[in-house]
């Protein structure tokens, strides 16, 4: 079973993501407008989140994946200890990387976002992974996930869920 849903988290990951606007479903069950979601999200004077994306689940699946770009236009270093969101268990950030020609997905402990620099959560790369998904994840619906520095400041980043990409 655990090994089942490596494989799912694997796949989930290499689909890729892109942003549109729509009304949506909160994951509370409430609708949340798009007025609330924007592909430009300025946290503060020196740190904004642009394209802020969730893949959708298929249904039964307990995994998904976040993605955005996040830019750092501070004097110092930002490091992200962890993120959390209501709709899943637990929420990790994780690294794809090739490992004897195989794609093969890893848990880190933080991301630092460099001084003047950025950093950018996508499929083949770093993002945020969801686990234990408590519903459905269908498109246009926004949810919200809290980023936690390591000096203790968090914020949050509103992701808009994308419909799963049909090869």
């Amino acid at each position: 079973m655990k090994r089942s849903a490596l494989y799912l988290a694997l796949l989930m990951s290499c689909f890729h993501a892109t942003a549109f606007a729509a009304d949506v479903t909160h994951a509370d069950n409430h609708v949340q407008s798009q007025q609330n979601y924007t592909e430009v999200q300025k946290v503060d004077s020196t740190l904004t989140i642009e394209n802020a994306t969730a893949k959708a689940t298929i249904p039964g699946a307990s995994v998904s994946a976040g993605y955005m770009k996040i830019i750092n236009n501070g004097d110092t270093a930002i490091t992200l200890v962890s993120a959390s969101t209501a709709i899943a268990k637990h929420t990790e950030f994780h690294r794809m990387f090739m490992r004897d020609n195989t794609m093969a997905m890893r848990k880190v402990d933080k991301l630092e976002i460099p001084a003047n620099g950025n950093l950018i959560l996508a499929s083949k790369g770093y993002h945020l992974m969801f686990m234990g998904v408590k519903q459905d994840l269908k498109p246009n619906q926004v949810i919200t996930v809290t980023m936690k520095q390591d000096n203790g400041k968090q914020f949050d980043v509103q992701l808009l869920v994308m419909p799963i990409k049909k090869y």
